[in-house]
């Protein structure tokens, strides 16, 4: 035991500072010291008559830090062992109900014993005074780093949903790839069906977990990969093109909102988007362009001939915009805002038949008591008539927006001498702070 208390001293009670004041001698007895930690560690994991390997853990801390051993190899392979026992020990406990189990602490030494593996194996292939390497990491350990990456996935998704712990979560997900890559691994992984298989399904997770951290460039990293998932494929996509708009990358957010509506015509994030984006532009040429390639991939979506509607409407062709807005309503009977539309469209297209047949050239009404002015009040008013059910069935599908429905059904009612009717959307508009 004074042998041991005797190591830890002399191992961490030199500086940076007096290395270099240090003599060749000086040194290579520190460096004896230093490696004794290492030794002194190994022989501690090998004993059979000491369960508990703290004593190890321990030592093996100290030596990782000690500047004399920080750059030999087996520093780390024996820290790799101490902490895979530790993992492991752990890990089991997770089987057992009868014993308490650390979840972050598991997947602390989980994290540890691979990285200090990977440093160690990347040390060991540095070529030695005759150019040689060797293999002791990757021929010892790679195969149960290979079996037990996984758990890095299981550890991302604990703390994503169960501690809403967004970057360790990232970490996690991203050390299970760094470590499939990591050249120790290669040999193993290629041939791994698993991996290749789920690569694109644990992608979306590392995606989303980046995207929460408003961290776009490793969203755009794992949510490419995760594109090719049948399941996470669409929302990968998704995530794609949050990130582009967050990054101000119009062109690549436009090329993926048109790529995924493309490949999912009938989710309405990508239609929403382009739609908006068309909208604000201001270009309706552009945007009535659009719709009608939506139609082609899309014929049974309601919204798709919803807009062509408000664009005829915006245009005055009411003719064109009362078939599109029909179009509509049939392939969605509750979409509330094309019967206010198509109800608006048919009175400017009544009205406009109206004025047509009353005023002459001059800009003048003719004469109210000619049968010419009756015959037109008539169709105006047989027009209305047909027209009434499209508002009405804005009303019941839209009961509180009395703001919108009364004007025109005040319109209607009072054109029809539908008087008791006329007295209750009146009544209404006034519950509704509506002058008239």
């Amino acid at each position: 035991m004074k042998k041991l208390v005797f190591v830890l001293i002399a191992a961490l009670g030199i500086s940076c500072s007096s290395y270099a004041q240090m003599s060749e001698k000086e040194i290579k007895k520190a460096t004896k010291a230093a490696q004794a930690l290492v030794k002194d560690a190994k022989k501690e994991m090998e004993r059979d008559d000491v369960v508990d390997k703290s004593n190890a853990k321990r030592l093996i801390d100290q030596a990782i830090k000690n500047q004399y051993v920080k750059d030999w190899y087996l520093t780390w392979y024996e820290a790799a062992e101490v902490y895979y026992r530790f993992f492991l020990d752990e890990y089991i406990k997770s089987n057992d109900p009868s014993q308490k189990f650390d979840t972050v602490r598991c997947y602390n030494y989980l994290s540890q014993w691979i990285q200090y593996d990977m440093i160690a194996d990347s040390l060991e292939q540095i070529p030695n005074e005759k150019g040689k390497t060797t293999r002791e990491v990757r021929d010892n350990h790679a195969a149960a780093i290979h079996q037990q990456m996984g758990n890095f996935v299981f550890a991302g998704i604990f703390y994503f949903n169960d501690r809403s712990d967004y970057k360790k979560a990232f970490e996690m997900f991203e050390s299970y790839f760094n470590t499939a890559e990591h050249p120790m691994l290669r040999h193993l992984v290629e041939d791994d069906s698993f991996y290749y298989e789920n690569k694109p399904y644990y992608s979306y997770f590392a995606a989303l977990a980046a995207s929460r951290l408003e961290d776009w460039n490793n969203t755009l990293k794992y949510a490419t990969i995760a594109t090719a998932d049948e399941k996470f494929g669409e929302p990968a996509l998704e995530l794609m093109c949050d990130a582009y708009k967050i990054m101000g990358d119009t062109v690549n957010w436009i090329k993926n909102l048109k790529d995924g509506l493309t490949k999912y015509p009938t989710e309405d994030y990508f239609y929403s988007n382009l739609l908006n984006y068309y909208n604000l532009k201001g270009d309706m040429a552009a945007l009535e362009a659009f719709i009608e390639d939506m139609v082609k991939l899309d014929p049974d979506k309601a919204n798709n001939y919803y807009v062509l509607g408000v664009i005829a409407y915006n245009n005055k062709d009411y003719a064109k915009a009362i078939d599109q807005y029909q179009k509509a309503i049939d392939r969605d009977p509750s979409l509330s805002d094309a019967y206010f539309n198509l109800g608006l469209s048919m009175i400017f297209q009544a009205d406009a038949v109206y004025d047509s047949k009353t005023i002459d050239k001059n800009g003048r009404f003719i004469d109210s008591r000619s049968a010419a002015f009756r015959n037109a009040l008539q169709e105006q008013k047989d027009s209305y008539r047909k027209i009434l059910p499209y508002f009405l069935k804005y009303r019941e599908l839209e009961p509180s927006a009395a703001r919108r429905w009364g004007a025109p059904l005040q319109q209607i009612y009072n054109q029809l001498n539908m008087s008791k009717e006329l007295a209750e959307v009146e009544a209404r508009m006034k519950e509704a702070g509506m002058e008239f």
